[in-house]
């Protein structure tokens, strides 16, 4: 007998559904889609236990008969298709008739549907119980479809102990949710946890409109309106100025064709425009629309239909690069601080100085006021650049306009440079090398751009960026008092009222706790709003809304299970980033020697919470080599 043979279909349904059901967001997806794709102008989500219990879907669309219901669970069943060749030219959000038959193979599913045009005033109950067709009846039914999804994975015990903790889920549907209403703003949803709501927005004349409803006026006029055309190609939306980051890529919506989407060329684009303007792994807020011809784009490229082909992907990338670029242009410039022109010198010769509104810049190289090349500015903690001869993969020529001509053979190259950083060693230019940060030996020479602090010691020449060394002063003195529950905090005059994104207030109520044990006074304000009372005494009141972004932000990046000691870093690090001293900023003698000496007090001085070095030594046997002197 044949060892080969065909699997029993219940059991081909189950493989076939792990392609489609990751998750309870996949299966709010995939049913939310169908809504809209039934004309629905209102799509109802309710979930229980972040979706690991229970899942609730119901519209008002055109509804089924019993007839369509029953075949709705066949697989590559479907309405959208006719023949072969309108898979070129797809406008729907579903297509392929596989996404009920996958969920109700791994759950227990009950359906409850009418016609729109049906005779009878009767609807159809279906219920599915792990694919096995379990009860069909006729029930009182108004129009429209409600479709229950219970014990997502029930039969399936190795996928379920992979679902991530309720709140982490539970963010994972509101996000898509939120999506989909910003993508249908004429459609009325909503979205309930545990009975609590989470999301009500109804119909809304536009985009802009739809976004004012689910983010508040306070987030909408932080952004910019953009918007651009090329042929049959058109992309509007909303960005941020580079003061508005975040420090995750949550915040980005795109949408073509208003069907959700993480396309590789738009967020391309995306990065690109801003590269200049945001320091590494910080991240633009991002509403984008795109809209073309149907049979531009293929959509049949992934079993989750997020994944999509352009057959103009330079057209597309171009459009998307010049709208953003356009917009952040016609504001108030903003320095770039990666490949920009040098600042003009100042009067008298003194170094100028950015204006006020300039990002953060990150530690990454700056040209010189005579246009020369930076050393090497090293990368972070535990990554290597360079490696055995030959191995070098910057810019060589970059480099070589720091080295004597003829000094370093061409094969050496690599091995010159070559970096290994350790903590707790300071950068050297070509090299790191175990010497302790010692600020008594520091002269102080002056501020870079009012930025960086300038000094030399008995080694050479010493920068030390003020950002990031204040920010792990604090980071290490808010750990011990977290630590020792000796947190100070600081009353607000006026409370401050915040809106939150509906997958941030599914994160907030658990911290809720952890947040008041560690300087915040944070409650519900009604809505989709919290009130912040009191916040810990280090950080400007300024920052407050920033820093609670951060925190819920950088949580929701990590996507595992919350745990105290997890929390309470994020705290500190949120803090302390926001509290600290601002590049750009003056600082005087007595202030720049406070932080070079509370620096070398730390356990780490030599990087920040997020990894950023905090100190650049420039030895003086390279700088002698530099200028031919050795």
């Amino acid at each position: 007998m044949g060892r080969i043979r065909v699997l029993p279909e219940i059991l081909a349904n189950k493989i076939a559904a792990g392609e489609i059901v990751e998750r309870p967001a996949s299966v709010v997806k995939e049913l939310v889609e169908n809504a809209l794709d039934a004309g629905s102008r209102q799509v109802q989500v309710a979930v229980s236990g972040g979706g690991r219990r229970s899942i609730l879907v119901s519209d008002d669309g055109e509804g089924m008969t019993e007839d369509d219901a029953l075949l709705a669970f066949e697989h590559h069943a479907t309405s959208k298709l006719r023949r072969a060749e309108d898979l070129s030219s797809i406008a729907t959000l579903g297509f392929r008739g596989e996404a009920l038959p996958s969920i109700a193979s791994v759950s227990r599913l009950r359906l409850r549907t009418r016609a729109a045009d049906a005779a009878s005033a009767g609807g159809t109950e279906i219920q599915i119980h792990g694919g096995v067709l379990r009860n069909v009846r006729t029930i009182a039914w108004d129009r429209g479809t409600e479709i229950e999804v219970a014990g997502l994975f029930y039969n399936l015990p190795a996928r379920r102990k992979f679902l991530r903790s309720q709140e982490t889920e539970l963010g994972h549907v509101a996000r898509l949710v939120t999506h989909y209403a910003l993508a249908h703003p004429e459609v009325r949803f909503g979205l309930r946890s545990d009975g609590r709501e989470l999301l009500g927005a109804v119909g809304a004349a536009d985009v802009r409109e739809r976004v004012y409803q689910i983010f508040g006026e306070g987030f909408l006029q932080r952004l910019l309106e953009f918007g651009r055309e090329a042929g049959p190609m058109r992309v509007h939306g909303f960005a941020s100025l580079p003061s508005e980051r975040r420090t995750n890529a949550y915040s980005q919506y795109i949408f073509v064709n208003r069907r959700m989407v993480r396309d590789k060329v738009i967020l391309g684009a995306v990065r690109q425009a801003y590269r200049t303007r945001l320091p590494p792994h910080a991240y633009p807020v991002v509403l984008l629309f795109l809209e073309l011809p149907y049979e531009a784009v293929d959509v049949n490229a992934h079993p989750a239909k997020t994944e999509i082909r352009f057959h103009d992907q330079n057209g597309v990338y171009r459009l998307v690069f010049d709208a953003l670029e356009e917009a952040l242009a016609a504001r108030a410039p903003v320095p770039s601080y990666l490949h920009a022109d040098p600042l003009p010198p100042a009067p008298g010769g003194a170094v100028a100085e950015a204006p006020e509104d300039s990002p953060q810049p990150a530690p990454a190289p700056r040209p010189a006021a005579g246009g020369t090349q930076p050393l090497i500015f090293g990368p972070p903690p535990g990554e290597s650049v360079g490696g055995a001869a030959g191995g070098w993969s910057g810019a060589p020529e970059m480099v070589r306009a720091l080295l004597p001509a003829g000094r370093v053979p061409e094969g050496e190259l690599g091995r010159h440079l070559a970096m290994k950083l350790v903590p707790g060693m300071l950068y050297r230019s070509g090299r790191s090398f175990p010497a302790p940060f010692r600020a008594e030996g520091v002269k102080i020479l002056g501020q870079l751009h009012n930025s960086y602090i300038v000094g030399c010691d008995s080694e050479g020449l010493l920068l030390v960026d003020q950002h990031v060394a204040h920010e792990r002063i604090l980071y290490e003195g808010l750990a011990r008092t977290i630590e020792g529950g000796r947190v100070e905090r600081q009353g607000l005059l006026v409370p401050l009222a915040i809106e939150l994104q509906p997958e941030q207030k599914a994160r907030l109520g658990r911290i809720l706790p952890e947040l008041g044990r560690n300087g915040f006074d944070v409650e519900p304000f009604g809505g989709d709003s919290v009130l912040v009372r009191s916040v810990p005494a280090v950080c400007p009141e300024g920052e407050v809304r920033d820093l609670l972004a951060d925190i819920l932000g950088s949580l929701e990046a990590e996507d595992r299970t919350l745990d105290l000691e997890r929390v309470r870093d994020r705290i500190a690090v949120g803090t302390a980033c926001r509290a600290a001293v601002k590049v750009h900023m003056a600082l005087g003698p007595e202030k720049m020697r406070w932080l070079l000496d509370e620096l070398e007090r730390t356990r780490i001085p030599t990087h920040c919470p997020h990894g950023r070095p905090v100190l650049l030594r420039f030895g003086m046997r390279e700088i002698e080599r530099n200028f031919g002197r050795s």
